[in-house]
């Protein structure tokens, strides 16, 4: 990507996540308001993931996932999840061992700047909320892909913080897949 202020050429940081009507978000079976994904949902993740070499992960999504994504069978994400560098925001070190866990204990904002300006592919998160929130409030998230499910969850953790500013994004693409939209933003030059 193109930073149009600067001519300089960047990496692209890519959230991606499942979310309520509501504004609540959550991992794959995690909540039961979760339902009528559709076939075009696979496609949708995996060119997303496609043209990441990088994930960030918060320490509670590592720890919650470390254990069960190394024998995982759910493709595409499996194969992906297992093998891309994985960079875990932690002040303290891993406890599980998960090949390409590389843990950061510098702040997520000055951390994904740098990474951002490093040569490389598009750097995604997936999962780790209050890491999408932060980064999202330092306005380093360029694209959002939003799976958008057709339930209230009434309760949760809500993507979108309270941060006081306005953020501007372009509508790149919306899709139906069963009762969910896919869709997915750009942000504005």
């Amino acid at each position: 990507m193109t930073d149009p202020r600067t001519g300089t050429t960047s990496r692209r940081v890519v959230l991606y996540t499942l979310m309520s009507l509501d504004g609540f978000a959550d991992d794959p079976g995690e909540g039961e308001w979760f339902r009528d994904s559709g076939e075009k949902l696979t496609g949708f993740l995996a060119e997303t993931i496609a043209t990441q070499d990088a994930v960030l992960l918060g320490r509670r999504t590592y720890e919650k996932w470390a254990p069960y994504w190394p024998t995982a069978q759910t493709q595409p994400f499996a194969d992906f999840i297992n093998t891309t560098r994985k960079y875990v925001f932690t002040s303290s070190p891993l406890q599980l061992g998960w090949a390409e866990s590389t843990p950061v204990a510098e702040d997520a904002a000055s951390f994904t700047a740098d990474l951002k300006r490093q040569p490389g592919g598009d750097i995604g998160i997936h999962g780790s909320l209050s890491l999408a929130r932060d980064l999202l409030a330092a306005e380093l998230v360029d694209e959002l892909r939003i799976v958008l499910a057709p339930s209230l969850a009434g309760a949760g953790t809500a993507l979108f913080g309270d941060d006081g500013h306005v953020q501007r994004l372009d509508l790149v693409d919306a899709e139906r897949s069963g009762g969910c939209l896919l869709l997915q933003y750009r942000r504005s030059a």
